[in-house]
């Protein structure tokens, strides 16, 4: 078989690619009473509790990827934190790249 035919990915050449946002995330997350809090470091204002880690960092990503699209579809600047802090001596950090 041919590289062409078990390649085939039915994408036209002459098609525009599409630009994805990505942004980096940056979560700070702690242990509390047996639930995990995630924080974003770099927007304020985001901080979810799930019941473990994948739980909230499931959450903080869905509400930063929400946050960042209506600001975005408003035209609105994105109030980044920069400098962005250090962690807490209680928290871990996270990077996470978020695909719009």
């Amino acid at each position: 078989m041919s590289d062409e035919t078990s390649l085939n990915l039915n994408v036209n050449p002459d098609s525009t690619p599409v630009q994805v946002p990505v942004f980096n995330c940056v979560v700070y997350l702690s242990t509390h009473d047996g639930k995990v809090t995630a924080r974003v470091a770099n927007l304020a204002g985001l901080e979810l509790i799930g019941s473990d880690e994948r739980d909230a960092l499931s959450r903080v990503v869905s509400a930063f990827k929400n946050h960042v699209r209506s600001l975005m579809e408003s035209k609105s600047e994105i109030p980044w934190v920069e400098p962005i802090p250090g962690p807490e001596s209680n928290e871990s950090r996270r990077f996470i790249p978020v695909h719009l």
